[in-house]
């Protein structure tokens, strides 16, 4: 019997290591005028500082790319929406080209150990969105989501959760002539009205539904 492929997704957190600067111990200054104006000037510089030993360091994070500085803009922690995929099946080569070159989406990519892998997901990109696509090429775990996946529809799909992403439920339908509506449930006045409607939409046949939690 035949495996079904699978993904379980990780949200990326920073792992924070300070490495000490050699800049010499912290000396106080005494608050006038000149000192006051600034510090207005490098107070966000100076919010990134703690002090260790009477030493200043600075936060650095720990990415699959190595280490760097918090604040700093090329950190793929600060440029991507980064996840990591855990897979039940060896990832090949054959799959990295597929992350590489086949889905919309993904920034930056590595893979940790034969059965993990790490994405950045662009600004412009939903997680969600881009999820589908990986899981419609790699797994076969998609039961409930039967969808014709081409560019037009990933497009619409991704405007469409940019929408509704910070809702706590919601759900997308694609008709198949390309039509998208969306709902969420703050959008009613009751959970068993939302409910209602997500039953109407899912018993629909011109076209398949997405939820929050089908993915």
């Amino acid at each position: 019997m035949t495996q079904d492929k699978k993904i379980a997704w990780e949200k990326f957190t920073a792992i924070y290591d300070q490495k000490e600067l050699n800049i010499g111990p912290i000396e106080e200054e005494e608050e006038d005028e000149s000192f006051q104006d600034s510090y207005d000037e490098e107070s966000e510089e100076m919010m990134n500082l703690v002090t260790f030993n009477d030493f200043a360091v600075r936060k650095k994070i720990k990415t699959p790319f190595g280490y760097y500085e918090e604040i700093d803009d090329f950190s793929p922690y600060n440029m991507f929406d980064c996840w990591i995929g855990h897979t039940n099946f060896r990832i090949t080569n054959g799959n990295v080209q597929i992350l590489n070159k086949k889905i919309d989406g993904i920034g930056c990519l590595k893979v940790l150990s034969p059965y993990r892998f790490f994405i950045g997901i662009e600004k412009m990109f939903n997680f969600s969105c881009v999820r589908m696509q990986i899981q419609d090429k790699l797994c076969t775990n998609l039961d409930s989501i039967e969808l014709d996946i081409n560019d037009i529809v990933i497009s619409k799909i991704n405007n469409a959760l940019f929408h509704i992403k910070d809702s706590e439920k919601w759900a997308v339908f694609v008709g198949n002539n390309g039509e998208i509506e969306t709902i969420k449930n703050s959008e009613f006045e009751s959970e068993t009205d939302y409910q209602i409607r997500l039953k109407t939409l899912k018993s629909l046949k011109n076209g398949n539904i997405i939820t929050y939690d089908s993915l």
